[in-house]
């Protein structure tokens, strides 16, 4: 098995390239070998944000989130998801648990 940075590097690779199906297909493939790999997930939550999947990108950064609760940018991007979305209420409270976890640490 690949290790899990390479697995992340092509699947940058493949987001920064504008191959965002390819690049989705990537992440998920990164976290169906590496449940435990947090930067899988969040790349996963970016690459659907980028293809309008918002569904998509909220379900994969809660998971980053329930990986590392006390990761404060996570937070931050579920915030923007949720506007994307015009969840307002729920973005407001995704950027003040930002803001609690960054006081936190």
């Amino acid at each position: 098995m690949e290790p899990k940075e390479e697995l992340y590097d092509q699947a940058l690779t493949l987001f920064s390239q504008n191959q965002l199906e390819e690049a989705v297909s990537a992440f998920l493939d990164i976290i169906q070998k590496h449940p435990d790999y947090i930067e899988g997930h969040m790349g996963l939550a970016h690459a659907y944000e980028r293809v309008q999947n918002y569904d998509g990108a909220i379900e994969a950064v809660k998971n980053a989130i329930d990986l590392n609760p006390n990761d404060s940018l996570a937070y931050s991007s579920l915030s923007m998801f949720y506007q994307r979305k015009g969840m307002i209420p729920e973005a407001e409270e995704a950027m003040a648990q930002a803001a609690a976890v960054k006081m936190q640490n």
